[in-house]
């Protein structure tokens, strides 16, 4: 194991758990796991699915009561599983998902339900501004206390959510996967804002997948694995590769690298299965065409705003078009909803799991069997034992865990509630299966997986469109790279004969 290399490793911890361990039932989720952060230290804390990073978070957020184990913020030791009392002494949390009142002003999310009174119990406004004002002024944030936080851009709304938990004097700062559906610009910006706060002697926990992120922003790291701290380290004296291993294991890091340096499958069987033509929408895209192939993955990538999305939806029927047509096998089809575009043999699998893509307080067989749901129609009556064994057939191809039909899909972690939501569209049986961001939210493990099921759908002759802003993913799956530029489909290569940086190239050309 790395040894760890923390410059303030001579001064006392802020933060520092102890020997946490969780236990449900058989499952030891958290294993005898250490802890810590110090002043104006970001540490990373990543891991696959299963790593134990949530367990952690969870016991540290107080909404885990741990099977054992201790927690000690700034020398006191805290009352586990008690989520007011981890905010009382100063440990704020930043979601992935806003948990603002979208409706509401900046200032008044900030004091959401701890406003400063007058006589009467009346808000005093003035107090209330005046403290705001102070915070963004002594960490140096620039937001407008009276915009409505539903209007602002993301990025912004991350910032609110920051002082919401320095306005509770946080000490420790918990963000999870907080750049996940920011633009490049407005993660610079955030990573500007914790440098900033860092600056200050705010410690951070930086719960990230995206390893450029982690060594651009973080100093140390913390390595989870199969519930216990693997490794701890200077992220200065790591490489990506040494992280990769770490995390997956020797055996999965060998065959990943293995599968990215397979050989490429241009135009697949050489049949087309999708033909675009001039695809237009006014103010969004306009003349988009290619021909996508089965037998292929083709890949479309540009910067956020290129309006790749929106073609997608276009395409699928649940957005409108102007002009262009859209050929299946041959035949013209013009997709008036998705479950046009369903019954012509297209899968679509949404950007936003949560929002768009999974029913989170069903069970994993409900969500898997959603799309194909009328095969199992008996009269008046569902093939209950029908839909349990497709299920189960389902959660076995996709290695999804726990391998529990009736589990929640809310209770998964981020990779396994994305494997339920692509197999839900792979039970279609697609001949195109479109997808939107596919790993985004996802650990190095699952990505590995997700390729996997990608590639085993390719081989049996489907045509896979993915659009993707994760440079190193576009590299890693694709037979063919489209690049979309300002709403234009401006070109399509080989994947064989581009490097990455002639695709950064292409993205940022105008």
């Amino acid at each position: 194991m790395p040894a760890a290399a923390n410059p303030s490793a001579t001064s006392p911890s802020l933060l520092d758990a102890r020997g946490l361990t969780k236990v449900y039932g058989n499952l030891v989720a958290l294993n005898k796991a250490d802890f810590s952060v110090m002043r104006g230290e970001v540490r990373a804390l990543i891991g696959s699915n299963g790593a134990g990073k949530s367990t952690l978070i969870k016991i540290l957020t107080g909404a885990v009561m741990p099977t054992s184990g201790s927690v000690t913020l700034d020398g006191v030791e805290l009352q586990l599983g008690r989520p007011q009392e981890m905010i009382r002494h100063g440990i704020g949390c930043i979601y992935q998902h806003s948990n603002m009142a979208p409706a509401m002003s900046v200032l008044d999310n900030i004091f959401l339900g701890r406003q400063p009174t007058r006589r009467f119990g009346l808000v005093d406004v003035k107090a209330q501004r005046r403290e705001a004002e102070e915070l963004l002024e002594r960490y140096g944030i620039d937001l407008n206390l009276d915009a409505v936080v539903g209007e602002l851009p993301t990025v912004k709304q991350k910032e609110v959510e920051i002082v919401k938990a320095l306005a509770l004097e946080a000490k420790v700062l918990l963000m999870d996967e907080p750049t996940g559906w920011l633009a490049a610009s407005d993660v610079r910006r955030l990573h500007d804002t914790i440098r900033l706060l860092k600056s200050r002697g705010v410690g951070i926990v930086y719960i990230s997948h995206m390893l450029d992120e982690i060594f651009t922003v973080c100093d140390t790291m913390t390595i989870m694995r199969d519930g216990c701290v693997i490794a701890e380290a200077d992220v200065a004296g790591m490489t990506r590769a040494k992280v990769i291993e770490l995390m997956v294991g020797d055996r999965l890091a060998r065959e990943s690298s293995a599968a990215a340096a397979e050989a490429r499958h241009p135009r697949g069987n050489g049949e087309v299965r999708m033909c675009v033509k001039g695809l237009s929408r006014r103010g969004m895209f306009r003349d988009v065409s290619f021909d996508l192939y089965g037998g292929e993955i083709l890949c479309i990538t540009g910067l956020i705003g290129s309006k790749r999305t929106e073609l997608m939806h276009a395409i699928f029927g649940s957005e409108p078009r102007d002009a262009g047509t859209v050929e299946i096998d041959g035949r013209t089809v013009n997709f008036r909803s998705p479950a046009d575009a369903m019954a012509g043999g297209i899968g679509f699998v949404p950007e936003d799991r949560h929002r768009d893509g999974l029913m989170l307080g069903m069970t994993v067989t409900e969500n898997l069997i959603m799309t194909t749901l009328h095969r199992f129609r008996r009269l008046f009556l569902l093939d209950r034992r029908g839909i349990d064994t497709a299920s189960c057939r389902s959660i076995d191809d996709l290695s999804i865990k726990p391998a529990d039909g009736r589990k929640l899909v809310r209770h998964l972690s981020g990779g396994n509630q994305q494997k339920v939501l692509v197999g839900k569209w792979l039970r279609l049986g697609p001949k195109v299966i479109i997808l939107d961001e596919p790993t985004v939210g996802v650990d190095v493990g699952a990505k590995a997986e997700i390729y996997s099921i990608l590639r085993a759908e390719r081989d049996r002759g489907a045509a896979v469109l993915v659009v993707s802003s994760d440079l190193e993913e576009v590299m890693t799956v694709a037979d063919r790279i489209g690049i979309m530029v300002s709403g234009r489909l401006r070109s399509i290569h080989d994947a064989a004969d581009m490097s990455l940086a002639q695709v950064v190239a292409e993205i940022g050309a105008e």
